[in-house]
């Protein structure tokens, strides 16, 4: 079995492949206490979770952003995707004989210790010649031995010594010399809770933050991609249709109607007072992170005094 001819049938443009090793750097930083909640959940041993496996499958898979005009991240477009593929695939190679499973891994520690990649400032790692425009799906598998493991390539010196473009870019402060502070990063605090009002004024797309992407040197080659999806169209989604949308990025982001908040938040950013009636409905919703986000919008458009 050619795994990574295989995995190219399933749309990823890359399969790596890695011993299946324990994360220490993952493990210190867990009991340091100096992970975002959204990255406490991961595996940092895949031998204790799945003793058969002797490698680790990462699925790589590019996409292009939105044009700047378009407020939209497309991140999430291509995750969902690839882990709709990865489940397929995933299903190939256990229908085959193999024996795999999903196994949710520190994908950046995975990366850079394989080789694979290029550490960057704003806490990315570029790809080369995908630049930081993917998404990563990861298998534990038991592969026939000799296992070929994927071969580190030579790597580069990062531009990051000497560009401060992501740093300049940032609307948070949240890179800096020292490197990136999660802390500090608007993006991890837009994944469903209520927002703060830093968060959404820092707030350029709905579903993330690519600010520091979009000027980094790595992803200069990476030509935008068409016009927001149909499915996203901010008043469809301030309407409470977000099924199309869902059906897209996952059903795990209808947390706390988070596509409400992003359409909420993006209504103001770009002035659209025709939405004014469907957000005023929302500044009464039940959902308080749905309410902050309306209210909030209200006060940017000059309407404080309808809410």
């Amino acid at each position: 079995m050619n795994l990574i001819s295989l995995a190219k049938e399933y749309g990823f443009a890359e399969a790596y492949v890695f011993p299946a090793e324990p994360f220490p750097h993952y493990e210190r930083r867990l009991q340091d206490g100096a992970l975002h909640p959204s990255g406490r959940r991961l595996i940092s041993d895949v031998r204790q979770a799945a003793p058969w496996a002797n490698a680790i499958v990462a699925l790589l898979r590019p996409y292009r952003p939105f044009p700047p005009d378009v407020p939209l991240s497309g991140f999430y477009l291509s995750s969902n995707a690839g882990y709709h593929a990865a489940k397929a695939l995933l299903g190939r190679l256990q229908d085959e004989g193999a024996e795999a499973a999903t196994a949710d891994v520190p994908v950046r520690e995975l990366l850079l210790r394989g080789g694979v990649g290029i550490p960057l400032k704003n806490g990315l790692t570029a790809i080369e010649p995908y630049g930081t425009r993917y998404s990563v799906q990861t298998l534990a598998a038991a592969l026939p031995e000799p296992v070929r493991y994927t071969a580190a390539p030579p790597q580069k010196p990062p531009h990051c010594r000497t560009c401060h473009a992501c740093e300049k870019a940032c609307p948070s402060g949240a890179i800096d010399a020292g490197g990136f502070h999660f802390g500090a990063c608007a993006r991890a605090y837009m994944s469903g809770d209520t927002m703060g009002e830093w968060v959404m004024d820092a707030m350029a797309t709905m579903l993330g933050c690519e600010l520091c992407q979009n000027v980094c040197p790595y992803n200069r080659l990476i030509l935008p991609q068409g016009e927001l999806p149909e499915a996203f169209a901010l008043e469809r989604l301030l309407g409470g249709d977000d099924k199309p949308a869902l059906a897209l990025v996952g059903v795990n982001l209808k947390k706390n109607g988070r596509l409400q908040q992003h359409a909420c938040v993006m209504a103001a950013k770009l002035g659209r007072k025709d939405l004014l009636p469907l957000i005023r409905e929302l500044a009464d919703d039940p959902r308080e992170a749905v309410r902050a986000a309306a209210r909030y919008a209200l006060g940017r458009l000059g309407k404080t005094t309808d809410v």
